[in-house]
């Protein structure tokens, strides 16, 4: 089936899979052996940075939780995704250095100048700045209200 040096190729790959499988399920038994046992209804609300999640009523089909999130943290997210998809772009021209040469440093000298120039374009229209406090709703509407009076 396999020669043995198919088997010298393999045998490391095999190994590290089957460690890891071994590791795995090690430190799932240890999680539930090890871990606390107690249930509560707190525990159980999903929660996500520093925001208690809307909680639907089992009686109606409605949320009690009007948070509304601005559009400040789309752009975080947008942001982050550019800049790190930027990196493995530039972690593959590394790795060539060897075979694309001065063209290749050239052509990846530009690529970070043109980021750069875009990094910059974005904290000089604030993009990067945290204008509005994230509120919940009815807070949101509540400042707006003592603002303008």
């Amino acid at each position: 089936m396999y020669s043995s040096e198919q088997f010298a190729e393999i045998w490391p790959i095999a190994a590290y899979f089957i460690i890891l499988v071994i590791m795995l399920i090690a430190m799932l038994l240890l999680s539930h052996v090890l871990g606390p046992k107690t249930a509560s209804r707190a525990k159980n609300t999903p929660y996500e940075s520093g925001i208690i999640a809307a909680v639907t009523s089992k009686s109606s089909s409605t949320t009690n939780n009007h948070t509304r999130f601005t559009n400040h943290f789309f752009l975080y997210a947008v942001f982050f995704v550019i800049f790190d998809l930027e990196t493995i772009y530039l972690f593959a021209w590394v790795i060539a250095f060897d075979e694309v040469g001065w063209a290749g440093f050239i052509e990846a000298s530009i690529f970070i100048s043109v980021l750069l120039a875009a990094l910059l374009y974005i904290i000089r229209i604030g993009a990067l700045e945290l204008k509005h406090r994230h509120l919940p709703f009815r807070h949101q509407q509540t400042a707006e209200y003592l603002r303008k009076n």
